[in-house]
């Protein structure tokens, strides 16, 4: 690809795009991008230029060259003109030789997170608090190249069979799905909600269009922390009129997966080396179809685990059921069907057999669900009924209901979450990973939420305690004599070790973040394994920095690293007693509650981190 710059006020040039630079061997090119690295050896140095389509070497050994470069920090922006010429040393497979650099802006500051490696080498935390310029990095450009084809597949596919694209609203006056679950804003002094699916547009437009589908962003007031969740999400919305039942619809995502599935791995080839557990989803492959009951049986049979009178699948369930399609069928994605109607929502069509369950099914892909859909109600009585037996009222959905009482067809869709699918489809850890710039219960659009951090052993017993109390925990609050050591601890307040909590704060050796390790009071803590959940090498902070920064003296710091503004991880071990006990600010002030209540209000990350 090529494109028309001047580069010289006489001389009218083309640029090239590093990705097409291998056609051009033996010939001068004209090369625009950011400095990614610099190799300084000496007599021969390597300059790697990052541009839209990807990355390309130069070789500088000129003198003056070098002089230009040698101070520049990665995302300089430089114009390279220079000749091509093969190299069996790169992954292109040429290089660019006897360059004359411009620099056009440069970069002299050292970045705040490295990102000229093949994967970042730091925590999520940090590679989310630098988002902006983490992106940059080549696995990061990876993840979101591979989003956009799947957006790209999702689209097209659709299109060229008759569906037809919609609009849908992100701001509603009442819930979508009936759900507590919703952001409230101020609309001109009246309440509205933020969105939590385009349900029930997506079905008043199969009344429009038939066949009709939507990228929507969407949006949950969970309070949930996890690898799987986010506040903001988009939605690829799917859904059709006139079919025969759910098989329909399955039949049509499994199409449409196959496609996707397809065209990323044609055209994103380069971007898949980066991930070791893609998904595969051959098109020889029918994708598994199995009941709820016949999935929990599954699973009872591979593991011993009973769930069988559960109305959903536990998350090892659905690691277990993909692990059994892979075997059994040779692919990474599986449906389960029929779902108890209690646990859907007031739109799933009951089983004309067994109206207890649902024609409604999951998809699983690598190990989690993906999608979630099926055949809707399209009677309107049925409507009315299904809306006052999960406590709706159908005032509230006189607009929804007006298209039944005008002729629906029998119709179906479900709901893909883009995020959702490229973390499964690139077994990534945390769907973080697969989202742009992330909100959750700690950050807006990837950016954290600054906390005020409560300094001060008083402030602290008085803001744990309020906390508490405002959650409705139970705990009890004890005074006694000064407790430096956990034995101490525990001898003048009569518990066991295992119940106490000793709280650390440590200080990352490069960063000097500080953050919080909470482990039980007669273990001590694996710097290795947080070291590795970090992202970097830790000490222990130093007594006197505590004191200043946060007002607290060794033996009274409380595991609530939320409060003083610090990452916070708990070892596991802790949830094996049924009561915590911890000093909450003061060496002589304590804390006795349930274990899973502190987990809860504490908010930290969970991981094995004592020995």
């Amino acid at each position: 690809m090529k494109e028309k710059y001047y580069h010289h006020p006489m001389t009218k040039t083309e640029r090239t795009i590093s990705s097409e630079a291998t056609k051009q061997v033996g010939k001068k090119i004209l090369l625009k991008g950011w400095l990614h690295t610099l190799r300084l050896l000496g007599t021969i140095n390597f300059l790697v230029l990052r541009d839209r389509g990807g990355f390309i070497q130069i070789v500088v050994s000129d003198k003056e060259e070098i002089k230009k470069i040698k101070d520049l920090e990665t995302g300089s922006i430089l114009t390279v003109e220079g000749k091509v010429q093969k190299s069996d040393q790169t992954e292109i497979g040429v290089e660019v030789v006897d360059p004359k650099i411009t620099i056009e802006v440069p970069v002299t500051e050292v970045p705040p997170i490295e990102i000229n490696k093949k994967e970042i080498r730091a925590n999520l935390d940090t590679i989310l608090e630098n988002r902006p310029i983490a992106l940059r990095n080549e696995r990061e450009i990876a993840i979101f190249k591979i989003q956009a084809v799947f957006l790209k597949a999702y689209r097209e596919f659709l299109t060229q069979n008759g569906f037809t694209e919609y609009f849908g609203p992100t701001i509603i006056g009442a819930s979508s799905e009936g759900g507590a679950e919703l952001f409230t804003v101020d609309y001109f002094g009246h309440s509205a909600k933020l969105s939590q699916s385009s349900q029930l547009y997506k079905q008043v437009m199969v009344g429009v269009f038939e066949r009709t589908f939507a990228l929507m962003k969407c949006y949950r007031a969970e309070k949930s922390n996890t690898v799987r969740h986010i506040t903001e999400a988009t939605q690829c919305e799917f859904e059709m009129g006139f079919i025969d039942g759910l098989e329909t619809i399955l039949d049509w995502e499994e199409k449409i997966m196959k496609y996707i599935v397809k065209t990323i791995k044609k055209e994103c080839a380069c971007e898949l080396k980066y991930f070791g557990n893609v998904a595969d989803l051959p098109e020889s492959t029918k994708i598994p179809r199995i009941t709820l009951e016949e999935a929990q049986e599954i699973f009872y049979k591979r593991t011993k685990t009973d769930i069988r009178r559960e109305d959903d699948l536990t998350p090892d369930a659905e690691k277990e059921l993909s692990t059994y399609a892979k075997e059994t069928a040779g692919c990474d994605f599986v449906f389960v069907t029929h779902f108890p109607r209690k646990k859907v929502a007031f739109y799933a069509r009951p089983n004309e057999k067994n109206p207890e369950i649902t024609d409604y099914a999951d998809l699983l892909c690598n190990g989690a669900e993906v999608t979630s859909g099926g055949r809707r109600i399209d009677k309107y009585e049925e409507l009315v009924e299904s809306l006052k037996l999960k406590g709706l009222d159908p005032q509230d959905f006189t607009d929804y209901l007006s298209i039944f009482k005008f002729g629906m067809p029998p119709h179906g869709g479900f709901g893909l979450g883009m995020e959702r699918f490229t973390k499964q489809f690139l077994g990534l850890e945390n769907i973080r990973e697969a989202t742009l710039f992330p909100s959750d219960m700690k950050r807006i659009a990837a950016v954290k939420i600054k906390i005020k951090p409560v300094l001060g052993g008083e402030k602290m017993v008085e803001a744990i305690k309020q906390r508490l109390t405002k959650e409705g925990r139970e705990f009890k609050h004890l005074i006694h004599e000064p407790t430096p050591t956990s034995e101490d601890s525990s001898k003048i307040r009569g518990t066991k070790m295992e119940e106490g909590i000793k709280a650390i704060i440590l200080k990352g050796k490069k960063t000097e973040e500080n953050y919080m390790v909470c482990i039980p009071s007669h273990m001590k803590i694996d710097m290795k394994a947080i070291a590795e959940q970090t992202g970097e090498q830790l000490e222990f902070e130093r007594p006197e920095k505590i004191k200043e920064s946060f007002g607290l003296m060794i033996g009274g710091v409380p595991p609530f690293g939320n409060l003083l503004g610090i990452q916070t991880y708990f070892d596991k071990k802790i949830l094996d007693e049924e009561r915590a006990v911890f000093n909450a600010g003061l060496q002589t002030d304590s804390i006795i509650m349930k274990s899973k209540d502190l987990i809860e209000t504490a908010d930290p990350t969970l991981g094995d981190f004592s020995t």
